[in-house]
């Protein structure tokens, strides 16, 4: 996230009027404020529908480390297990009237939607993206679906690895030229390019098609081993840091996360340790990055 000082009737870089909004650009502070508000409001539905969830990834790692937002993170990410995730998505399909504000965006939803994952946006913002098309969404919470990968952990990590290999390349679709964003490695940097090149070629929906059938090759319920395999860590420390024992979640308690308190997994030091190494010492300055570079704005009446 960047803050802006753009006035009036904002353009996309399609050049389309996208409607009046607020003079200013949205600060950091004013994001964590209305990305906290669509989490307060997704765990009162979940509440009352009897949803298992739990916050992830750098928004389980805030609750634990700062009581709230990492400072400079620019998002709210949860996890729901498979099959509470598809409840979920299927509520929110049927009562998208009566949840304005909130909206899901998904591919189904939204057709210009690039992500595989969906988000749960404010539709009282919306965002202008630096590199990728306007698709309408507000400030938002990434919703991660915890997937059943079966009882071998070597067949499941193989899924992860191929998996992690198809959920980037759906994410280079949804880049509108080619970037090195936060590709770091050189290696890395060097195949980038023509894997832009290959994805587009391939098409967003392709990936996304993929993603969905791989997703759901076992079932939750009956599953040893669970993963996200949509947006899988990857390898680091030496290990996998994908694929856990169901029991690390299976359980949850409330943590404190800004002025409330929200579920984590009872085994999140497995989790945060298993992804993050050291999770209780902050990065230096160099590892305190954003990870979406947009421009938030308040829809004005």
């Amino acid at each position: 996230m960047r803050a802006g000082d753009e006035t009036g009737d904002i353009q996309t870089n399609e050049g389309m009027e996208i409607g009046k909004m607020a003079s200013k650009a949205l600060t950091l502070e004013e994001v964590h404020q209305g990305s906290y508000e669509v989490l307060k409001a997704f765990s009162k539905i979940c509440d009352e529908q009897g949803w298992r969830w739990f916050l992830f990834y750098g928004t389980m790692l805030g609750a634990i480390r700062h009581k709230g937002f990492i400072p400079w993170d620019d998002d709210i990410d949860i996890m729901m297990p498979r099959p509470d995730y598809d409840k979920f998505r299927k509520f929110f399909m049927e009562n998208s009237e009566s949840l304005y504000p909130l909206k899901l965006f998904d591919k189904e939803t939204v057709k210009d939607y690039p992500h595989f994952l969906p988000r749960v946006s404010d539709q009282r913002y919306h965002l202008v993206f630096d590199n990728e098309i306007d698709y309408g969404i507000g400030l938002f919470m990434d919703v991660y679906p915890l997937d059943g990968v079966g009882n071998d952990m070597d067949a499941a990590i193989k899924l992860t690895q191929k998996t992690k290999k198809l959920a980037s390349l759906c994410f280079l679709t949804s880049r509108k030229k080619y970037a090195t964003d936060n590709t770091e490695r050189k290696l890395k940097m060097l195949i980038k390019f023509p894997a832009y090149l290959w994805a587009h070629l391939m098409g967003n929906q392709h990936y996304i098609n993929r993603l969905n059938t791989l997703a759901q090759t076992y079932s939750y319920e009956d599953s040893k081993y669970v993963a996200c395999t949509a947006w899988p860590a990857g390898k680091k420390y030496g290990h996998e840091r994908d694929v856990f024992d169901r029991k690390v979640f299976d359980t949850t308690e409330l943590v404190q996360f800004e002025d409330g308190k929200f579920p984590v997994p009872t085994g999140y030091d497995e989790f945060l340790t298993t992804t993050y190494g050291d999770y209780m010492t902050p990065p230096n300055e160099a590892g305190k990055k954003m990870h979406h570079t947009y421009t938030a704005y308040k829809v004005s009446n």
